[in-house]
């Protein structure tokens, strides 16, 4: 909880600061250093903003993935158990007849 609260009183800092950048480059057609910080910290926060978002995106889909290649582990896992049971029915029918 403080940690989202401390990012909502950030980001109420930099909407602030970045409105005080945009005045200055209204009025005197240049952008100080002083106001040029906020401005940059305010886009890297967009942009970390937007690369969670993708992450998370990225994630869902990784997760999807994995679960279809365990469903496809888990056929083949079947499958081969059943080719070994129906081998050693095969193996047990030949011996009973070789015998």
């Amino acid at each position: 909880m403080l940690e989202k609260d401390a990012m909502e009183i950030l980001m109420k800092f930099l909407d602030r600061k970045v409105r005080e950048a945009e005045e200055e480059v209204t009025q005197r057609g240049m952008l100080s250093d002083d106001k040029a910080i906020p401005l940059i910290l305010k886009t890297q926060f967009n942009h970390i903003a937007h690369l969670e978002s993708d992450i998370a995106g990225l994630r869902e889909t990784m997760d999807r993935r994995f679960e279809r290649m365990e469903s496809r582990f888990d056929r083949l896992q079947r499958h081969m158990l059943g080719g070994f049971a129906a081998l050693g029915f095969l193996i047990s029918v030949l011996r009973f007849l070789h015998s």
